[in-house]
C-alpha cells in the first residue's frame, strides 16, 4: 500500500511538473514574442515619421547597433531603395513580399520567416508611408526549440530539484497515510486513532471479525458435536454389537464344553440363532443408515406418488400387524413428490416397523398421504404405548432407545428413527413429531410438492 501511495504521489507531481514547465515556457515564449513585435511597431513608427520629415538621408543617420534591428525602404514599385544590412542596388523586388503587399493593401503587414534548422525565425514589420513607400523593420527572435537547447543547463537543475522534492513529498505523504492503517489493530479496530475517512472501513472491519468470529465459535460448537456424536456413535456400536456376541459366545462355549444337559442344547441353540437374528438385524440398520446418507448426497430425484408407495409397504406388514390384531388403513389421495423411491419406501417402512412394534394387542395403524398446496404430507399414526415429552427430542437420534427393555423384547436397534431423519433432510423436508404417553405417537413429514407433466410418468400402484 506504502509503495503504491509513494508511486501515484511522486507520479501526479511529475505530471503537474511538466504541465508547469510546458505552461511556463510558453507564457515566456509568448511575452517575449509580444515584446518584439511591439517593439518593431514601434522602431518602425519612429523611422517612418523621421524618413517622411527628413528624407530617406536620415535612414544613413542611424546608429543601427543602437536599434538591433534590420531596415529596408522600399519604394512604391518594390525597388529596394535602403537596406541596413546589404547593398540595395544588389537586391531582388519585395513587391511580392508578404508584409509590403499587406502594407500596401492595409497600411501595415507583417510576416514571419524561419531559418532552415528552425532554430531562429524572423519577424518583418511593413509600414506604408504617405509618399507610396513602404518602411520594413524586421527582427531575429529564438524559436521555442532553440530557447529549450539555450536553457537547458538551468531546466534540468530546475527539473532535479523538482523530482528530489516530489520524491521526498511523495514519500512523506505516503507514510502519513499508510501509518495509521498499518497500525489498525484487527482485533479492536474501534479502538484506533484512525482518520475520520476510515472509521468507516474500521466498522466494518470490526464487523466482520465479530462475524468470523461467530462462525468460528459455530463451527468449533459443531465440530465437538459432531466429535461427541462420533464418540457416542462408536460407543453405542461396540456396546450393541458386544451385546449378542457375548451372548451367542457364552452359549456356544456351554455347548462346546459339553456342560449343556442334552434336553438344554435346543433351548441355547435357539437362543444363539435369537441372538445372531438381532446381530444380523444391527449390522443391517446401521449399513443401511450409512446407504441412506450416502443416497442423500446427489441423489437423482425422480416423480414419486406416495399413496401406491404406501400401499405397497402396508400389504407387507399386514401379516406382521394380523398377528398382533392391529388394524392399517392408508388414507387421502395421490401426492407427488420429487426423490429416491427406494428411500422413501425405507421412511414407509422404518415408521409402519415402529407403530407396529411399540403398539398395543388391537390398536391401529394409520398412514395419511394429502397434498397441501404446494406441499405434500405424509403422516403414520399409531395408538401405542407414546413417548413421553422428556425423550421426544432425541428419539432421532443413533441408537437412542426409550425403553430399553421393551426394544429389546421387540428387536429394536434404536437406528429405525435416525434413517427416516436422514432421508427426509434429503428430501428437504420438514421432520414432526406428536405423542401422548398411553395414546399414541403420530410422526409427520411434510415434502414440498413435486412437479410432473404427466400423472402416467408418475409411480402407481
Amino acid at each position: 500500500m506504502k509503495r503504491k501511495l509513494f508511486w501515484n504521489s511522486f507520479l501526479c507531481a511529475m505530471v503537474v511538473l511538466a504541465a508547469c514547465l510546458s505552461v511556463t515556457v510558453l507564457a515566456v515564449f509568448d511575452y517575449f514574442s509580444q515584446y518584439n513585435r511591439q517593439r518593431l511597431e514601434e522602431e518602425a513608427a519612429y523611422l517612418g515619421a523621421a524618413v517622411e520629415t527628413e528624407g530617406g538621408d536620415f535612414l544613413e543617420t542611424v546608429d543601427q547597433d543602437a536599434t538591433q534591428q534590420r531596415v529596408t525602404w522600399i519604394d512604391a514599385d518594390g525597388t529596394v531603395l535602403y537596406d541596413s544590412e546589404a547593398d540595395a542596388a544588389s537586391m531582388e523586388n519585395h513587391s511580392q513580399r508578404e508584409e509590403v503587399a499587406q502594407a500596401w493593401e492595409s497600411g501595415s503587414g507583417w510576416s514571419v520567416r524561419y531559418s532552415d534548422t528552425l532554430a531562429t525565425k524572423t519577424t518583418y514589420y511593413a509600414l506604408l508611408l504617405t509618399d507610396g513607400t513602404v518602411l520594413r523593420v524586421s527582427g531575429t527572435e529564438w524559436t521555442i526549440l532553440s530557447m529549450l537547447l539555450d536553457m537547458w543547463p538551468s531546466l534540468l537543475l530546475v527539473v532535479a530539484l523538482a523530482v528530489l522534492l516530489s520524491g521526498l513529498l511523495a514519500w512523506r505523504i505516503a507514510e502519513t497515510i499508510a501509518r495509521p492503517v498499518n497500525e489498525i489493530d484487527l482485533e479492536h479496530p474501534d479502538e484506533n486513532g484512525v482518520y475520520p475517512e476510515l472509521r468507516p472501513l474500521a466498522r466494518r472491519i470490526n464487523a466482520q471479525s465479530r462475524q468470523i468470529k461467530r462462525q468460528m465459535e459455530l463451527l468449533d460448537q459443531e465440530h465437538q458435536r459432531q466429535d461427541r456424536m462420533r464418540r457416542e456413535f462408536t460407543a453405542n456400536v461396540s456396546h450393541e454389537l458386544k451385546t449378542p456376541l457375548t451372548s451367542i459366545s457364552g452359549y456356544a462355549e456351554i455347548i462346546h464344553e459339553g456342560i449343556a444337559r442334552p434336553e438344554n442344547v435346543k433351548e441355547f441353540s435357539g437362543k444363539i440363532y435369537d441372538e445372531a437374528q438381532r446381530l444380523q438385524s444391527l449390522v443391517g440398520d446401521i449399513l443401511e443408515l450409512s446407504r441412506v446418507e450416502d443416497l442423500g448426497v446427489g441423489m437423482e430425484k425422480t416423480a414419486v406418488d406416495l399413496y401406491p408407495l404406501c400401499e405397497e409397504v402396508l400389504r407387507r406388514f399386514r401379516p406382521q400387524a394380523e398377528r398382533r390384531e392391529i388394524v392399517m388403513e392408508l388414507k387421502g389421495t395421490h401426492g407427488i413428490v420429487q426423490g429416491s423411491r427406494e428411500l422413501l419406501g425405507e421412511v414407509i417402512s422404518n415408521l409402519c416397523d415402529n407403530a407396529i412394534k411399540y403398539n398395543r394387542d388391537g390398536g391401529s395403524v394409520v398412514v395419511t398421504v394429502n397434498p397441501l398446496g404446494d406441499r405434500v404430507l405424509l403422516s403414520v399414526a399409531d395408538t401405542g404405548i407414546g413417548i413421553p415429552e422428556a425423550d421426544q427430542g432425541r428419539v432421532f437420534e443413533r441408537f437412542y432407545r426409550v425403553d430399553k427393555s421393551r426394544s429389546k423384547a421387540v428387536g429394536g436397534t434404536g437406528l429405525g428413527l435416525s434413517i427416516v431423519k436422514h432421508a427426509a433432510a434429503a428430501h428437504n423436508a420438514q421432520l414432526q413429531l406428536e405423542s401422548q404417553p398411553g395414546q399414541g405417537t403420530e410422526i409427520r413429514l411434510i415434502f414440498p410438492a413435486g412437479e410432473t407433466e404427466n400423472d402416467d410418468n408418475c409411480e402407481r400402484a
